[in-house]
């Protein structure tokens, strides 16, 4: 079976897609963030309830797949 942990991180990067697909396609502008702050939002995502700065109520398979993209994916200018 499939971990739950990989089911959600391919639910997130699908989700990913789909918007950035459909954002691209009716304003024609890219989505997203650069990587040090993906990097940011993963790790309070990973931190315990007790000592996280800022509550993230979404599981961190769902969240690194959202943010995976900008953690590999460089755009060159």
């Amino acid at each position: 079976m499939i971990p739950i942990f990989v089911l959600l991180a391919a639910a997130g990067g699908g989700l990913r897609l789909a918007l950035n697909y459909a954002v691209r396609r009716k304003l024609g502008v890219a989505i997203g963030l650069p990587p040090i702050l993906a990097l940011a939002v993963i790790v309070f995502t990973a931190l315990p309830d007790m000592i996280t700065p800022i509550d993230i109520n979404l599981p961190l398979g769902l969240v690194v797949g959202l943010l995976l993209p900008d953690l590999l994916l460089r755009r060159i200018w």
